[in-house]
């Protein structure tokens, strides 16, 4: 199998950001920078990928060996995302008292969970957003809270009635205020990703955090949903963060209690990150080809954007129902198209959805 060239620059990246990059073995790999390396495409992948926050592990080494720079873009970097995931925290929170005192049972999910369960750092994980989990009975008593506390809420738009029927998504309620975005889950996984799998919603545990129990998934629950939260990515080829590899490194794979039918998959995914870690990604690799081109910015080769729209119109159903949603996925309403575009002719309009799907 041939590799997939990294290029110096992307492969310093993955190496510098691994957890367990020593403080010798970093040192080692700055002093062999060569001569022609590209700083600023450095510098450039790293924000992009959100792999700078974890390029400070040894300060000391880094004033010492990054370009000026290139150090100062990390460390603001890193204080804005600091600040931003200070805000986060602060709504969530508010918005998880307020739903333990309404009796709303609730879970945090992702970056968050990481961050009670182990104390990540909020200036090396990038969290962007608010994920909790809660019952859909749940959902309107929900929506009035977040009204009531000054958020502007939005609900999910199918692409037609069939489409809210057959294939619910996961996060069916939206809500911001100013930079604070919250999703609002109602199952592990959208039905359409084929990854389907969920838990009892009585199994978690508590944190405590600012004289408040913050709920999460048990440990084994939250590590199996971080897995398939990024194999969703791998096997729809939707873009994706390189950073988002990180939350996997000390999952313990062989630990992992997943459904049957998707641990052939977990264990592709589980290849991947050991070639990853040895960087031998090989380039004919679906999963390797497609990470490749995320962490280079790349366009994604014409053959991998085809198979990303295949995946897309793949019937998820019966033949009746998946004929039936087809239709749709082509020719959606209106109304969801709007939700998207904006006000304008119905095959303008859809030219724009379709012209965004094949990129």
């Amino acid at each position: 199998m041939s590799k997939a060239a990294l290029g110096p620059e992307l492969e310093l990246l993955l190496k510098l950001s691994h957890p367990n990059c020593s403080s010798q073995a970093t040192q080692t790999l700055l002093e062999q920078i060569p001569a022609h390396f590209n700083w600023s495409y450095f510098l450039e992948r790293a924000i992009a990928t959100n792999l700078a926050g974890y390029l400070l592990p040894y300060p000391e080494l880094a004033e010492k060996f990054f370009p000026a720079f290139v150090l100062q873009k990390i460390k603001a970097y890193q204080q804005r995302i600091l600040l931003h995931s200070t805000l986060l925290k602060e709504a969530l929170l508010e918005l998880s008292d307020h739903l333990t005192k309404a009796n709303i049972a609730h879970t945090v999910l992702k970056g968050w969970d990481l961050h009670f369960r182990y104390g990540i750092s909020l200036k090396k994980r990038q969290i962007s957003d608010i994920d909790l989990l809660i019952d859909p009975s749940n959902l309107d008593q929900l929506e009035q809270i977040l009204t009531q506390l000054g958020y502007t809420t939005k609900r999910h738009v199918y692409k037609s009635r069939w489409h809210e029927k057959w294939l619910p998504v996961h996060a069916p309620l939206l809500a911001n205020k100013g930079a604070i975005m919250i999703d609002i889950h109602t199952k592990a996984m959208a039905r359409e990703h084929a990854l389907q799998w969920d838990f009892e919603r009585n199994q978690h545990e508590k944190i405590q955090d600012q004289n408040l129990q913050i709920p999460l998934l048990t440990r084994q629950n939250s590590e199996l949903f971080l897995i398939l939260h990024t194999l969703k990515h791998f096997e729809s080829l939707h873009p994706l963060k390189a950073a988002q590899i990180q939350d996997l490194w000390n999952i313990d794979f062989e630990l992992v209690t997943a459904p049957m039918d998707l641990k052939s998959k977990i264990g592709e995914l589980q290849l991947f990150l050991k070639r990853t870690e040895q960087f031998r990604l090989e380039v004919h690799n679906k999963y390797d080809n497609f990470f490749v081109h995320n962490l280079s910015g790349e366009k994604l080769p014409f053959l991998l954007r085809c198979k990303r729209l295949l995946i897309r119109i793949k019937p998820k159903n019966g033949l009746i129902k998946s004929l039936i949603l087809t239709y749709y996925d082509f020719f959606p309403v209106k109304k969801y198209l709007q939700n998207r575009f904006g006000q304008g002719p119905y095959l303008l309009l859809n030219l724009k959805r379709l012209q965004k799907t094949t990129r």
